[in-house]
């Protein structure tokens, strides 16, 4: 069964393979797709699959109608159908295979079934072997062998917001109150004018900053259409691919143990350190802000524009040069929406759900579903401002935090009759009280008393 986890990893899948074509990396986009097709392609949840170039020009054709969204598949005709090779049975084969690399895949077959991993009756020799060509790293007589050294050369962009690469640093230690915490520079550099479109200092490398380094860079110097980072975990967070795949921007990874294939963000962080923290005494800084400061003042005076000897002008000038290739969006709100945290929450019987810690309600008629939430961190902060709801891409309603002293006050609304209030109540009740105990004259039993005594003493 496929989860809302799988439909937006297929969907990732499906964007980084057209997205060349959208980026305009491609010069003959029938030629691209052909090459494409012609190995199978390892689609999350489904494997290695043949596809054709038919079905990734009808990807393209989706993305530029509905977005990222399109891309996610429907729900499968088979499901809660297991497969018939199963991800364990996968496991063992593959286990099996390099244990011994050069036997056929008759040979293959027959011992897993010697080893019991496979039954003939529930798995046949020609889904088996299917299976195989789905997954050609499993082909007979290949003998890992040593690939040697790759070669590498050094490549640059000719226009601007073409590539952006990214990394973090880290900064100086800055005292608060009796302790210290570590800074980490967190900086996006153009790949064709070496400009830096934002840098700034964090506490935290997480999402969370990487964040506002990034939309500060969108912002300010358009939209790019790729971004190169490395493998680490911040970079490969769902949240990012999503917000890059629906800004229409690329993220490309570095291949693991390859440092210098981001040499020009390495190169401006050895130049951070040497003409910028080198004259920076930091038991003067008071705080974060403070050495944001210090940074933007020497980035702007300093590295912007300085020649670069590469370019023989300054990053500023070479970047305002191709200024007409800068891709803005036209609404802010747009660009505030991509930026938003995807999460996705059951929102419980009583209408409520929980973000972050933070208990929120939202209509009863959302109850018992499951939605995801879009919100922006410093609304949490806020306990008017709502957080967005989502179902399937389409907005479905707004949450907002739970005031529980106004839900105490708040009437209830249901089948029964209207409850009445404390008060009410009291007062219901002390009247029935009244209406049900009979009055007592203190007078009359006294006189009944001494009526009594006569008819004694007449006796």
């Amino acid at each position: 069964m496929l989860t809302a986890k799988d439909r937006e990893s297929i969907a990732l899948k499906k964007f980084s393979l057209i997205s060349p074509v959208l980026n305009g990396q491609v010069k003959n986009q029938k030629d691209y797709f052909e090459t494409i097709c012609v190995k199978p392609i390892d689609m999350p949840y489904y494997g290695f699959r043949m596809y054709s170039p038919k079905t990734l020009m009808c990807w393209l054709s989706d993305y530029r109608r509905g977005g990222l969204d399109s891309l996610k598949p429907g729900y499968r005709s088979d499901k809660g159908k297991s497969r018939k090779v199963s991800l364990e049975i996968a496991d063992e084969i593959r286990k099996k295979r390099s244990q011994m690399p050069r036997i056929t895949s008759a040979l293959l077959y027959e011992e897993l079934v010697k080893d019991k991993v496979i039954l003939p009756e529930k798995l046949s020799r020609a889904t088996f072997y299917r299976f195989l060509v789905a997954n050609p790293e499993l082909a007979a007589g290949k003998d890992p062998e040593n690939p040697g050294e790759k070669e590498l050369k050094r490549f640059s962009h000719q226009r601007i917001n073409e590539l952006w690469q990214t990394d973090i640093m880290f900064g100086p230690y800055i005292s608060i109150g009796k302790s210290k915490k570590q800074a980490y520079l967190i900086a996006f550099i153009d790949d064709a004018s070496r400009l830096i479109t934002h840098a700034q200092f964090f506490f935290f490398q997480n999402f969370v900053a990487l964040r506002v380094a990034l939309k500060e860079a969108v912002l300010k110097r358009g939209i790019p259409k790729m971004i190169y980072t490395d493998n680490g975990k911040v970079y490969r967070s769902d949240q990012l691919n999503m917000l890059c795949a629906g800004l229409g921007c690329s993220l490309i990874h570095t291949e693991p143990f390859t440092p210098t294939s981001k040499g020009k963000i390495e190169r401006f962080f050895h130049t951070v350190r040497q003409r910028f923290l080198s004259r920076l005494d930091p038991t003067k800084l008071k705080s974060l802000d403070q050495l944001n400061l210090y940074f933007w003042q020497w980035l702007e005076e300093d590295y912007q524009c300085k020649t670069h000897s590469a370019l023989n002008m300054s990053p500023l000038d070479f970047f305002m040069a191709q200024v007409h290739n800068i891709n803005f969006l036209a609404n802010p709100q747009l660009l505030e929406e991509h930026f938003l945290l995807r999460v996705t929450r059951k929102v419980n019987h009583d209408a409520t759900l929980s973000v972050e810690s933070i208990l929120y309600e939202t209509e009863q008629s959302l109850a018992n579903s499951r939605l995801e939430v879009r919100y922006d961190p410093d609304w949490l902060a806020n306990s008017n401002q709502p957080i967005l709801l989502y179902r399937d891409g389409m907005k479905v309603g707004e949450a907002r935090q739970v005031n529980f002293f106004d839900n105490a006050r708040a009437k209830r609304k249901g089948r029964g009759r209207q409850s009445q209030s404390s008060q009410e109540l009291l007062e219901s009740v002390e009247t029935s009280e009244q209406k049900a105990t009979p009055s007592i004259s203190y007078a009359q039993i006294d006189d009944q008393l001494k009526q009594s005594s006569r008819e004694v003493g007449d006796r």
